[in-house]
């Protein structure tokens, strides 16, 4: 079938960005957390350049996908190289697609990493860490720099912790809470047998009481019930110490401060 499509590597200067965006008037809304998380990786040289996905341009000159790269390069005040499909059909649908989630750009730009790493419970957990150091928004390029840069680390917690889930109770926070405590020396020995008990609710002694109370906390939340990652992690932690000290009390509360915060990045 004969087509007047073209396809060119262009440099997209702010200024060319810009223009492209007048002609975006007939589009879906621009997602600002989507926009700063692309302006964060163009200034921070994170941005690839060679995905292949290309900004279009239909036969009238309307932007028809690439607003929020456009919006972003405007925004970062930098250029990018793209490809530029021009001359593409003015009514067809575009990006009708299902977004790709994290998890699936992660498994499809590093299949070398361990499943543990491509998980949702793990990228929950990294980017909580990544947004507590940089206040950034995180990207999955972000996360696999993360991820190279604290294998060590990483490996050990992770690497040793079960990856089985639980009904009724969401072990995101959970897992960074004790990945938290176990950065800070935290036996892992004594995070395992907390993480046993609370998953399977077997409790043979008066010590454990703690983790049985925050076990029922969690299995008592309204679903989709929030009360802030912060405080949730701290909950968590909470019920780690008193576990660890042999405490016999049976309440669980979210602390004023973290007991295990997070470590600070080195600049």
């Amino acid at each position: 079938m004969r087509t007047d499509m073209t396809m060119n590597y262009e440099y997209i200067d702010p200024e060319m960005a810009a223009m492209l965006l007048e002609t975006n008037d007939n589009n879906r809304k621009i997602s600002a957390n989507t926009v700063a998380s692309y302006v964060y990786d163009i200034i921070n040289g994170n941005w690839d350049e060679q995905t292949g996905v290309a900004i279009s341009i239909d036969s009238n000159g309307v932007l028809r996908d690439g607003a929020h790269r456009c919006k972003a390069i405007v925004t970062a005040g930098r250029g990018v190289w793209s490809w530029v499909c021009r001359n593409v059909d003015a009514e067809g649908t575009y990006d009708n697609n299902r977004k790709r989630s994290n998890v699936d750009q992660i498994t499809i730009m590093r299949p070398d990493y361990e499943s543990v790493y491509k998980s949702t419970r793990y990228i929950s957990c990294a980017r909580t860490m990544i947004s507590q150091s940089s206040r950034a928004p995180v990207s999955p390029k972000a996360i696999m720099d993360y991820t190279d840069s604290h294998k060590e680390a990483l490996d050990g917690f992770f690497m040793n912790m079960p990856q089985s889930t639980v009904p009724k109770i969401s072990l995101a926070n959970v897992y960074c809470a004790l990945y938290l405590a176990y950065l800070q020396g935290v036996d892992i020995d004594d995070i395992l047998s907390f993480y046993d008990i609370l998953c399977y609710g077997m409790s043979t002694s008066e010590t454990e009481f703690p983790v049985i109370a925050y076990r029922n906390y969690l299995l008592n939340r309204e679903a989709g019930a929030r009360t802030g990652t912060l405080n949730e992690i701290g909950r968590c932690q909470y019920a780690l110490k008193k576990y660890l000290t042999r405490s016999c009390t049976k309440r669980t509360v979210a602390p004023k401060e973290l007991i295990w915060d997070f470590p600070k990045e080195e600049k």
